[in-house]
């Protein structure tokens, strides 16, 4: 029994940047995935927007369920958007901040 995919559109058609990628935010959830980040995009000083999950997202089972444009990659663990700068992965929370070589 052959399945067929749900093509994702590589735009946002409401035009919000992120409307396009909540099938796929609905479609974790439904599998029992719990979000991170409050249950939003959350956005770096870089612009770059992250919708976080507790766990590590399974590609394979996102690849078996959706058709996904060129501009949107998965790869370890995670879905990247490059045309909106966004990505869907697993949240790791704050993390601290790096030093530099010199400071002690």
């Amino acid at each position: 029994m052959t399945t067929e995919k749900q093509l994702l559109s590589s735009g946002a058609p409401s035009g919000h940047r992120t409307d396009h990628l909540q099938p796929v935010i609905d479609f974790l959830k439904a599998q029992g995935y719990e979000p991170a980040t409050g249950d939003e995009f959350q956005y770096n000083r870089d612009g770059l927007g992250t919708y976080g999950f507790t766990q590590p997202l399974d590609v394979a089972l996102l690849q078996e369920h959706f058709d996904f444009p060129p501009s949107l990659t998965l790869s370890h663990g995670q879905l990247f958007d490059s045309r909106h700068f966004l990505r869907i992965c697993q949240d790791f929370g704050p993390q601290p901040a790096r030093r530099f070589s010199f400071e002690k």
